[in-house]
């Protein structure tokens, strides 16, 4: 077997990597997996912009307030799990409320360009 030079070595798998030290392959397969979540998560974005609120604003509602308990009681058994929503939408219905107004509106921001 020939042995290349670490130098060699390096430079090979440096062309599997980004700058941030993630593998290309398994990164462009993470962000394909996840198209939909992050579609939705644009949507919200956008949304927000159009609500012309300012972040310092932002509270949780009673309803996410009272799920606190359940998310600090799975951090103590050691499998943390997001039992509530820390985003602009209260609830499922008022994220279509929202998508709703996001296609009546001129609001079109290409995220893209951010």
């Amino acid at each position: 077997m020939i042995e290349l030079p670490e130098e060699i070595i390096e430079y090979i798998i440096s062309f599997t990597c980004d700058r941030r030290g993630y593998n290309k392959i398994l990164y462009n397969e993470r962000k394909k997996a996840n198209w939909i979540r992050m579609r939705r998560i644009r949507g919200e974005l956008k949304y927000f912009g159009l609500l012309n609120y300012s972040v310092s604003w932002l509270r949780t509602c009673g309803a996410q307030k009272s799920r606190i308990p359940a998310f600090k009681k799975s951090l103590k058994e050691g499998n943390p799990v997001v039992v509530y929503h820390t985003g602009c939408y209260r609830n499922r219905n008022h994220e279509i409320d929202g998508e709703r107004a996001l296609e009546n509106t001129w609001m079109d921001i290409s995220f893209e360009k951010l």
